[in-house]
């Protein structure tokens, strides 16, 4: 496992793995020891942030898979309901565009509860101010695993860290048509952090694994290539 350089127009290998991955939060499988380390930036300053972050990505056959390590001294959220406004509270993000001739991409927003926002955005700024249009689509089968070093929602309480393991069903995106990628295809992504805590001098952080020009996460011309490796 290296870690990769922090650069868009670098790709991103996403390896395969044989086998499913369990999706529990630990990131114990073996298969993830063959991923390469994806570290996070402030966006627009690219500048290492205080709250450290680590995500890898890996594939199967019938799923994408992320892995985070999200280091916070202050891990709390109180949202439940899906497609909450989970991005107001500790989240962890999965954005990816399959097709660069394609205007629709998929984006998951997942808080430290396991409290899933997702949206399959047709046209970006089509769907309200808050893109509110398109989480109206769930992705059937979507699998989450949190686990936490610490103490949820307790701010009296110094916490380490949090993990959070996402599997995707290729099967459940619209855009796929049931089929999974093939050995070097190419998908845009990003994956992204809000972190809102009382140790943060300005009490919120946002970082990201791509250079993004803007503070915009939407912005998918910002994101950067991952192919698929087998």
């Amino acid at each position: 496992m290296a870690d990769i350089k922090f650069d868009r127009d670098i790709p991103v290998p996403c390896r395969y793995t044989p086998g499913p991955v369990k999706i529990d939060g630990r990131l114990e499988d073996a298969a993830w020891q063959k991923a390469d380390n994806l570290l996070f930036y402030v966006p627009v300053a690219n500048e290492t942030p205080i709250s450290k972050t680590e995500a890898r990505i890996l594939w199967d056959d019938n799923y994408f898979y992320v892995g985070f390590k999200a280091y916070d001294r202050d891990i709390w959220s109180y949202l439940e309901d899906r497609d909450s406004n989970t991005c107001s509270e500790d989240v962890l993000e999965v954005f990816f565009k399959p097709y660069a001739d394609k205007e629709p991409y998929f984006n998951f927003e997942i808080n430290a509860l396991g409290t899933v926002y997702d949206a399959y955005n047709l046209v970006r700024g089509a769907g309200g101010q808050d893109q509110h249009r398109w989480r109206a689509w769930d992705c059937k089968g979507l699998k989450t695993g949190i686990f936490i070093k610490g103490t949820l929602n307790d701010p009296a309480i110094e916490d380490e860290y949090w993990q959070l393991e996402v599997a995707v069903p290729f099967a459940s995106l619209p855009l796929l048509e049931g089929n999974a990628p093939k050995p070097g295809d190419k998908w845009m992504f990003h994956l992204a952090r809000y972190d809102y805590s009382i140790y943060l001098p300005k009490g919120m952080e946002l970082s990201s694994c791509t250079q993004m020009s803007a503070c915009n996460f939407h912005r998918w011309e910002d994101w950067r290539p991952l192919v698929f490796e087998k």
